[in-house]
């Protein structure tokens, strides 16, 4: 293939706030001390980055584009200031802990400022590519806006932290925890009064008023000490509308629509896949249904998922898309909206249909137990979602940094809580359809086996 210096108009020139960031959480994890300008500077090099580049490019825009675009005043003594981050960017390190290895990285090799032009050409170091391209799963995806014009530098990395978390709806970190992935010095801020008043309350203010997450925060104690801080997070009231965005979207400059389609698709598959559906399943789903719909019966099931209302998202999920369960639950709200289903398992126009699989007044013990086996899948079903709990509670627990054994095994204490919990309503579901218990022999994966042969003689204990 042919090498060209030549870049496309729109990478010489343009910085389109519409674009789109995608970073690997590894590196939203990941710590790392940047101004303001130069946070700026290397996301919009990361809204250049497409899907389908096979490598990082070099990019180049104006000077004076970014100086509009993030609002400074200042004047020509700007310039002046652009150009000494811009050329110093090369001795900034990025440091990424990953699998018991500390790595050092330069963020960029290349980076120059043409004073007479006005022009800023970057490029990523090459071994950064996998923080940014063919990125499969564990990612997180904002558009450009939302970040560009925060005045803080926290505000930046709470926000990329938050919106890892967005679909989970909260986070929780430890004030130790978060000085890390800020990366606070020691010395700064020690009284939690000042941390808060001048890293959380500016951070607040300005997600909650400029960004499309809004989020609250509960102070968690030991004691009297705040020790950990618990983030919760919900789409922003001023932004929830889709007809705003839509109207802006043929400004795109950078193939919209191609765009637009690979991004979405992207953030639809990193859902559904977090749901534990199969890649085949996936598949077959972005292929028969509009990705409207699967956006919005996505967040259906996420929504009731967080409210307790599922057990097993990955097969919810699917029937929510194939029946189109959001749109028909907010028709339902429209035409009855003093009657509340928050707490059913599907709303209960769709108990009332003829349809196979609805939900019958007085259930004989047959189709009791076809119901618990079609929602709740089968044995393999059943210790993949297990594991995945044990996953997710171990990650949300001990995040990138380097945990001590203390911390260990809390994550694991409280990932064994919640296998216990789901064995538990597993087992009382079993019961309501008239099934036996499962045998501790039905268990492949051998630790799951001796957990419920741990919670099976607890059952026993509790009821002798």
């Amino acid at each position: 293939m042919k090498k060209s210096n030549v870049v496309q108009p729109y990478d010489l020139e343009s910085i389109n706030i519409k674009n789109w960031v995608t970073k690997s959480n590894i590196l939203i994890e990941s710590t790392y001390k940047l101004s303001l300008q130069e946070q700026r500077i290397l996301l919009i090099m990361a809204s250049k980055v497409q899907p389908n580049d096979e490598t990082l490019k070099t990019y180049r825009f104006r000077a004076k584009d970014f100086i509009e675009i993030v609002g400074n005043k200042k004047g020509t003594g700007f310039y002046s200031y652009l150009k000494e981050i811009v050329n110093g960017l090369q001795t900034k390190i990025l440091t990424i802990k990953e699998k018991g290895r500390q790595r050092n990285y330069n963020w960029v090799i290349t980076s120059i400022y043409e004073e007479n032009e006005g022009y800023i050409t970057l490029q990523f170091h090459p071994s950064l590519k996998y923080l940014f391209l063919e990125l499969k799963e564990k990612f997180t995806s904002y558009q450009l806006e939302n970040v560009v014009r925060l005045n803080s530098v926290y505000s930046i990395r709470i926000y990329e932290l938050l919106k890892q978390y967005e679909r989970l709806r909260k986070r929780e970190l430890t004030l130790e925890e978060l000085r890390h992935f800020l990366a606070i010095e020691p010395t700064k801020y020690k009284q939690y009064g000042h941390f808060k008043s001048k890293v959380l309350a500016v951070a607040q203010k300005e997600i909650n008023n400029k960004t499309d997450i809004h989020f609250e925060f509960v102070e968690i104690k030991t004691g009297r000490k705040v020790t950990s801080i618990e983030f919760i997070i919900t789409g922003s009231p001023a932004l929830n509308g889709v007809s705003s965005t839509k109207e802006k979207e043929p400004e795109l400059t950078q193939s919209p629509l191609e765009l637009t389609h690979n991004e979405k698709e992207n953030r639809l598959q990193y859902d559904l896949v977090s749901l534990g559906v199969k890649p085949e399943k996936i598949e077959w789903v972005l292929s028969e249904f509009t990705k409207e719909q699967v956006e919005r019966n996505i967040k259906y099931t996420q929504d009731r998922l967080i409210i307790g209302d599922i057990t097993h998202p990955h097969s919810y999920v699917i029937k929510s898309i194939q029946k189109d369960y959001a749109k028909a639950s907010q028709e339902s709200k429209v035409a009855k909206p003093k009657k509340s289903i928050r707490k059913e398992l599907v709303p209960d126009f769709i108990r009332e249909t003829e349809d196979k699989d609805r939900v019958l007044e007085n259930p004989t013990l047959k189709e009791r137990q076809e119901l618990f086996f079609k929602e709740n899948g089968t044995q393999k079903d059943f210790e993949e979602i297990l594991i995945r709990i044990q996953e997710l509670k171990k990650t949300l627990v001990l995040n990138s940094k380097e945990p001590t054994k203390e911390e260990v095994e809390k994550a694991h204490e409280l990932a064994m809580q919640e296998v216990l919990q789901n064995m538990k309503k597993d087992l009382e579901k079993r019961e309501q359809a008239g099934l036996k218990p499962r045998l501790i022999n039905d268990f492949k994966n051998k630790q799951l086996r001796e957990i419920y042969q741990t919670f099976l003689s607890n059952q026993v204990s509790n009821e002798s």
